[in-house]
């Protein structure tokens, strides 16, 4: 008599710890990721009618804010090869549009920022695309699946006034070209300023007091978090950007 009701016990146990290992398969630290879905960057670029616009091959980098529920913020594109203005163009509007698979961090959402790179081109008459979650020529022309570490936001400094006084009299934005090695558990372990334009206004060292103690979610190559070094932009907007 007992039989069907501890039956139905069994099952709702099995059940509980089925979502108990689920939770616990949750990952401590997973970057963001452009996805597949209907609203992922790669599917709000419109080949089509980059096609019809004339646009020939043509790369460019992009950068933005990922929030924890996964929209884009504060998107900003560049190094655009010439004659990209129409690939770049279709590139900030799906950036104001898109989703992204938000990151994880210590098992939660958190708001990180992305670097990708868009490549689109033309074989056999059809268009292609191709979006890059880095920035490292060496990475992006072998095609490799590589996740550039994503910088976790709120875990920087802010430089002192005095450190970007110059820029600000003179109303100049800089922008500081870097190179980052971070560990496979996503400390930061060095950090190169490679450039920075303009220059005689200090961007490259207010950037390195910046990052002092900057956390990340580490890079991952094909799905595995490493030790890597990855290229990057930082930028300051000390005057309106016109777009």
């Amino acid at each position: 008599m007992l039989v069907r009701p501890f039956a139905f016990l069994l099952i709702a146990l099995l059940s509980i710890a089925d979502l108990a290992g689920l939770h616990a398969a949750q990952p401590q630290f997973r970057p963001a990721l452009i996805g597949n879905g209907p609203k992922a960057l790669i599917n709000m670029i419109d080949t089509k009618r980059l096609v019809e616009k004339g646009q020939g091959n043509g790369l460019l980098s992009f950068e933005c804010f990922v929030t924890n529920a996964g929209g884009p913020v504060n998107g900003v594109t560049y190094r655009a090869t010439p004659a990209s203005d129409a690939l770049e163009r279709e590139v900030t509007s799906a950036l104001n549009r898109c989703r992204f698979i938000p990151a994880i961090y210590n098992g939660k959402p958190t708001e990180v920022l992305f670097h990708g790179t868009v490549l689109f081109f033309a074989a056999d008459g059809k268009p292609h695309l191709h979006i890059y979650a880095n920035q490292n020529p060496n990475d992006i022309a072998k095609g490799n699946d590589f996740v550039a570490p994503q910088l976790i936001a709120g875990t920087t400094k802010t430089p002192s006034q005095d450190e970007l006084g110059k820029g600000r009299i003179y109303h100049e934005n800089g922008v500081v070209k870097l190179a980052i090695a971070v560990d496979a558990n996503g400390n930061q372990k060095s950090v190169r300023v490679l450039s920075e334009e303009p220059g005689g206004f200090n961007f490259g060292h207010a950037t390195l007091i910046q990052l002092q103690g900057a956390k990340y979610i580490p890079g991952f190559r094909n799905g595995r978090p490493v030790d890597c070094t990855f290229e990057c932009h930082h930028w300051f907007w000390l005057v309106h950007r016109s777009r």
